[in-house]
């Protein structure tokens, strides 16, 4: 994928209450310009919310786990550039 400078943020929501979590997620992918990435910081298995990326914003997304849980996830999210 095509990334230019990435956003470079490291958001955690694990102190965030456990129904705003996934929310806060899709709301932090909501602000990113094409190129971007953020880095978030997840204290529940991220299956469910990778599923739900997968069926709102098939192929227009990328979604890397940096670093597998329990206890904690970290997980790179982020908007491909357009082809050109």
């Amino acid at each position: 994928m095509n990334f230019l400078q990435p956003k470079g943020a490291t958001y955690d929501v694990r102190k965030l209450p456990p129904e705003r979590k996934q929310s806060a997620v899709l709301s932090m992918f909501d602000g990113l310009k094409p190129g971007q990435t953020f880095v978030v910081v997840l204290d529940f298995d991220p299956d469910k919310l990778r599923r739900q990326f997968g069926a709102f914003f098939a192929g227009e997304h990328i979604w890397v786990c940096l670093r597998p849980g329990p206890p904690e996830w970290l997980i790179e999210i982020g908007r491909p550039r357009p082809a050109q």
